[in-house]
């Protein structure tokens, strides 16, 4: 998706719960294995004791609409995603996020696309700024808390640990600190067999074991002899989601404005086998890739826009440089923002 003319990012906001849990304390209480560990590369994981994801959306709201001098009733658009469950059963969290906000005339729409959500929302909402000349304002917004004892943040998954964390992310027209430059996302679908595995459907949730075991699913597939091919396509997505981002922000991969890229929250082994390889062959010169994720684990929906607040505070872009943020999720889809600093 090529923004001409860009849309302009006016704040970003990550919400975080006061309490971590960490490596350690993971390795002592037998949750993960000094093998396990050095495969994540986190130093801990954010817990929500007393915010369901839905309260933790709002609080990283109020957060980017604060730092933008903006009000929950200039909203037109709120954009929430998810990964995991919302504290309700058929409910919608996103309609909860507006109302608390005070975006009384907001469009509250949900986009479920597991740890793509904060791509597919920032399209979604994009798309319609785009389509819409009356709409001015819109947030994005993710949340996701990864409780027992239906989802374990340290053992549910393999090369992946899941911490608790809300994100949001304001996209008007004029004025904001960042320009959306382009959205590029590419998918095999043939690969949603990764979370699948050999499973019937189930007529619940929960069904097939409490709590979450992604593990079984992921060496379901394993057992078909699918992994390099899977690595093939995820390298060649990759490449091409990069490559098209560029192109469509008019820059080139060894343009010196390119000053970052920043990887999802994943764990350190994914990132090395799959990620860096076909980034390596880019020709990115001028590039700096960033991993931002060890202190927060893989915030399920959020990972770019959390990336992007980090990269804000650490006043990393100079004015006119670009960051590209990378992001991925189940299914499989594979995305690449270009945002550039005014």
């Amino acid at each position: 998706m090529r923004l001409s003319p860009p849309l302009s990012i006016a704040a970003t906001a990550v919400w975080l719960p006061p309490r971590r849990h960490s490596i350690e304390e993971a390795m002592a209480e037998g949750r993960v294995d000094e093998q396990i560990a050095g495969r994540l590369g986190y130093r801990g994981l954010y817990e929500s004791d007393d915010h369901a994801a839905p309260e933790m959306a709002v609080l990283a709201a109020r957060k980017a609409l604060a730092e933008a001098g903006w009000a929950g009733e200039d909203l037109g658009l709120v954009a929430y995603s998810w990964l995991y469950h919302q504290g309700h059963d058929f409910w919608s969290a996103p309609h909860y996020v507006a109302h608390q906000l005070g975006a009384r005339d907001a469009l509250p729409v949900g986009v479920q696309q597991t740890s793509n959500g904060c791509v597919a929302a920032l399209e979604v909402a994009a798309t319609r700024m785009v389509l819409d000349p009356s709409l001015g304002r819109c947030l994005v917004a993710t949340s996701d808390r990864f409780s027992l004892p239906g989802f374990d943040k340290w053992c549910s998954d393999f090369d992946v640990a899941y911490g608790d964390g809300a994100t949001a992310l304001l996209l008007g027209r004029t004025g904001g600190p960042y320009s959306l430059l382009s959205v590029v996302s590419v998918s095999a679908p043939e690969f949603e067999l990764l979370h699948r595995g050999d499973d019937t459907f189930s007529d619940a949730p929960l069904a097939h074991s409490i709590p979450v075991d992604v593990r079984r699913t992921k060496q379901a597939f394993r057992s078909t002899g699918g992994i390099p091919r899977f690595g093939e396509a995820l390298h060649a997505a990759l490449r091409r989601a990069v490559r098209q981002a560029l192109e469509e922000a008019g820059l080139s991969a060894d343009d010196p404005r390119v000053r970052v890229l920043a990887l999802p929250r994943i764990g350190s082994e994914p990132l090395n086998r799959f990620f860096l390889p076909p980034l390596e062959a880019l020709g990115l010169r001028h590039t700096e890739i960033v991993d931002l994720g060890r202190d927060t684990g893989h915030l399920g929906a959020g990972d770019s826009i959390a990336n992007l607040t980090d990269l804000h505070a650490a006043n990393t872009l100079a004015p006119g440089e670009v960051a590209l943020l990378l992001n991925t999720g189940n299914g499989f889809t594979w995305s690449c923002i270009a945002v550039r600093r005014e």
